[in-house]
């Protein structure tokens, strides 16, 4: 499930994709599914080509993703998170901000743009 993941104290999910300058997206990757004990969040993506600053700190990615859970009344929040392995990079980070604990993410979103370097 989420083993391979970076979870810190806040119950935060970190990718480990590094998603900085610009990330497609289409009808083949747009799907996320973020699943608590007893509850699975879906959505859909719009298709587009987002942006992410590493040095700005902005991402119209995050925004786009956090804007399908917002409308959705989904209780995920989305932040973008700033990696310092080998390289500084920026990644996706997702939180339950019900106190619940996501137990998985998956869908083809996840594949492509969170589940590896």
């Amino acid at each position: 499930m989420l083993e391979d993941f970076y979870i810190d104290t806040y119950n935060k999910v970190w990718g480990n994709k590094d998603i900085g300058g610009a990330v497609q997206i289409t009808s083949t990757n747009n799907t996320l599914n973020i699943e608590s004990g007893s509850n699975i969040y879906t959505i859909t993506i719009p298709p587009g080509t987002y942006h992410t600053e590493y040095t700005l700190n902005k991402s119209e990615l995050i925004e786009a993703i956090a804007e399908e859970f917002e409308y959705n009344q989904f209780p995920v929040q989305v932040y973008l998170g700033g990696n310092h392995k080998d390289v500084k990079y920026n990644s996706i980070v997702f939180r339950l901000s019900d106190g619940s604990e996501i137990q998985d993410i998956n869908g083809s979103f996840f594949d492509e743009f969170f589940n590896s370097i």
